[in-house]
């Protein structure tokens, strides 16, 4: 697509004395951060019309990129105004607010005055705009495996020394709206680990993505492939044994460190656990040693809901496509009519890039309700990673991570517009219909 500038197009003074200038321009891939322009236009407040020109033509001049150049200078300030149709509350609804203003990266309170200056980046009729999707359970940017299978219990072992922050999934989850990913060790350890929760941009053009923290919760594992022939365990009643003799010798130990944490109730942990005896176990371990624990567990959550309330801090499904039997998309509401804070997660890389969209929307039609299903790929995510302080929700303080669709994220005809990391506009999209550059 073309990269030529176009002119400057006065718009309409709005708040006051504030003017803009309307700036248009093609595809722009620098990898691995996406960065171009397309329905968010920025605007800058300027003192008049010729000022505005005479900038625009001193900034062609002496960069040679014409309307580029401005464009360049939008995505890169972390303070920016975002306008658009509604916007998704940490309940889940969405709301009609008008616009929400990132500052230094952060998002201020709803109430604040955008200061001087500020770009504006508007949106068209019915868009709204998400915090960054985050995927719960995902392999994204791993190089090589994420296990260690010389010993079943590994608490030391950290995913984020397996991340890739070079790799072309990061862009392609990014495109899709995904900001965040737990990078988990896989589920052939009984106690695997710390999950790394790693960001899919840089923030800014030509910078790689980073980690949003290496201590995330420990992995822990009750699949079939943490029972091997060649050491403990190799069943699993001895898998259950191993796991509560490791826990309360860990809580008894005067010894810091991760899996010491988690034993106490100071670091959350997560459980692969398949089948509904699994799920049962996490909630005995939960209840008897006052554990912050997660379990990924989907197939027979028609059985075990109702035993779960208010003993597991949450419960992730999925990954969920439309090839999901009923009893599987059915999971996530079971769940919630339970009161348990349901994730969905999307598998990816495996999954297609838009797989976490695919799975709420899927969960939707099952029973689970709207707001559970937008949650689900944002807030809960966060809260169940331990970053909900962090990400997930559009609250002030929080990163401005976020996402802007051309409608409900959960209408599946909903297309991405622009991307966030930071307050940092990393990936926009260009019209309807036209041909994208892929990552």
């Amino acid at each position: 697509m073309s990269r030529r500038s176009r002119p400057f197009a006065p718009l309409a003074s709005r708040e006051g004395s504030r003017e803009g200038r309307n700036i248009r321009s093609g595809l722009h891939l620098d990898s691995p951060v996406l960065v171009d322009a397309g329905f968010g236009t920025p605007r800058y407040p300027l003192a008049g019309r010729w000022r505005s020109c005479g900038l625009a033509v001193v900034l062609a001049t002496l960069l040679g990129m014409g309307g580029i150049a401005a464009r360049a200078q939008a995505d890169v300030a972390a303070d920016v105004l975002i306008e658009a149709a509604g916007f998704i509350a940490p309940d889940g609804k969405i709301v009609r607010r008008p616009r929400v203003l990132v500052q230094g990266g952060r998002i201020a309170a709803p109430d604040a005055d955008a200061p001087h200056g500020v770009a504006v980046h508007s949106y068209p009729p019915g868009a709204v705009v998400s915090a960054g999707l985050i995927d719960c359970a995902a392999a994204i940017g791993a190089q090589g495996g994420l296990a260690e299978r010389g010993q079943a219990v590994q608490p030391a072992i950290r995913a984020a020394d397996a991340f890739n922050r070079y790799s072309y999934q990061l862009a392609r989850a990014c495109k899709a709206g995904v900001t965040a990913f737990a990078l988990a060790p896989d589920d052939s350890h009984l106690i695997g680990g710390q999950i790394a929760i790693c960001l899919t941009a840089g923030g800014r053009p030509g910078r790689p993505p980073a980690l949003l923290t290496a201590d995330g919760p420990v992995h822990l594992s009750l699949a079939p492939d943490a029972f091997m022939v060649d050491r403990e365990p190799t069943s699993r009643g001895g898998a259950v044994s191993l796991l509560r003799t490791t826990v309360q010798r860990a809580r008894e130990a005067k010894a810091a460190g991760p899996l010491a944490e988690f034993a106490r109730g100071q670091r959350a942990g997560i459980l692969a656990a398949p089948s509904g005896a699994d799920v049962l176990t996490a909630v005995e371990l939960s209840q008897t040693y006052g554990l912050r624990l997660a379990v990924k567990h989907t197939d027979d959550a028609h059985l075990v809901a109702e035993s779960l309330t208010g003993k597991l801090a949450g419960v992730i499904v999925g990954p969920l496509d439309f090839s999901a039997s009923p009893r599987t998309a059915r999971a996530a509401g079971l769940l919630e009519a339970q009161k348990i804070p349901v994730a969905i997660a999307g598998g990816l890389p495996q999954a297609p890039p838009d797989s976490l969209r695919i799975g709420a929307a899927v969960a939707a039609r099952a029973g689970l309700s709207a707001e559970a299903a937008r949650r689900a790929i944002t807030l809960v995510p966060a809260e169940l990673l331990g970053v909900a302080d962090t990400i997930g929700s559009i609250e002030s303080g929080k990163r401005g991570d976020l996402v802007v669709f051309s409608g409900d994220p959960l209408d599946l005809r909903s297309r991405v517009l622009a991307v966030y990391v930071g307050g940092v506009r990393v990936f926009a999209a260009g019209p309807a219909g036209a041909e994208e550059a892929q990552p």
